[in-house]
């Protein structure tokens, strides 16, 4: 939901405005800046993920969205916040189409929220699993919100996880294998990983 969704903004870059107005949240926890992440918002929605990001100083936002209502109130509040390109990319298809066009043309991220349908989660986990990895850098960290009873079940470290009453938030490292061999982490995902609530 967008509540927990936004929540998950703050907590994987820190507190303070940037999410449209009357969009809810629980307070912000104190976080790292999101200085510098390149950004991919997947089942945007109306963009609230992204924009939080790109209001904590975010350099870019690809927002990915196929549903025509979500689209018109994703580009109303873009419009509104006057954010386009290159700081606002939307994407209006499916999140594999996306994703693979994403890694034809040599897009990389570090930093990734993909919110989808709670009903469509055991179809979207594969393409997850199979092409986000294509598009992040190593030490990306990956935001993905699942209903409470379903674990994200990514190929990548689990850096924190949350429940906010039928939601579950959990924050991912996408480390290179040798990092995960060695049990190390970057920097990129240590400092995003600050704030987030055990």
């Amino acid at each position: 939901s967008l509540p927990e969704a936004a929540a998950a903004a703050r907590a994987a870059g820190g507190g303070g405005a940037g999410v449209p107005e009357g969009t809810p949240a629980p307070p912000p926890p104190a976080a790292a800046q999101l200085a510098g992440h390149l950004v991919l918002d997947l089942f945007a929605g109306s963009g609230a993920l992204g924009i939080e990001a790109l209001s904590r100083g975010a350099v870019a936002c690809t927002f990915v969205e196929r549903d025509r209502a979500a689209l018109r109130a994703l580009r109303a509040n873009l419009a509104a916040l006057r954010l386009g390109p290159p700081l606002a990319r939307v994407l209006a298809t499916e999140a594999r189409r996306a994703l693979l066009a994403d890694a034809h043309e040599g897009r990389r991220y570090t930093l990734v929220f993909a919110d989808p349908p709670y009903g469509a989660y055991d179809e979207v986990r594969p393409v997850l699993a199979e092409l986000l990895g294509r598009v992040l850098v190593p030490g990306a960290v990956v935001v993905v919100e699942t209903a409470a009873r379903v674990a994200a079940g990514l190929p990548w470290p689990v850096l924190r996880e949350r429940r906010y009453g039928d939601t579950r938030v959990t924050v991912l490292a996408a480390v290179p294998q040798q990092a995960r061999r060695d049990g190390g982490t970057t920097t990129v995902a240590g400092q995003a990983a600050e704030g987030v609530e055990d």
